[in-house]
């Protein structure tokens, strides 16, 4: 990938994360994510928990995914990766929305 391309999506993730979080990002740290070449597919995801700190507090979340947008749960080879595959959804500021 470029140099270029990569700082344009390095911009637009950072964007998308304040939008989201409402805090102004002072900097970043680049997530490697490791190639799964070989996946086993596992079911279809029915929704997905998570938490994070926004607008200055911890908050936890449970996103329930429509039929329609619900993503492939795929598993590395060896279990030690999990994947999100397909789906008609997108992370906005106001977390995972469906399409």
């Amino acid at each position: 990938m470029s140099r270029a391309r990569r700082e344009r999506q390095a911009r637009a993730a950072v964007a998308r994360w304040e939008g989201f979080t409402g805090h102004q990002a002072e900097n970043y740290t680049e997530v490697q994510v490791p190639t799964v070449e070989v996946a086993l597919e596992v079911g279809m995801v029915e929704g997905i928990a998570y938490s994070t700190v926004r607008d200055g507090k911890r908050e936890r979340y449970f996103h329930e995914f429509k039929k329609s947008a619900r993503p492939i749960l795929a598993a590395s080879h060896d279990g030690r990766q999990l994947l999100l595959i397909g789906g008609n959804f997108e992370f906005t500021e106001r977390g995972i929305t469906d399409q």
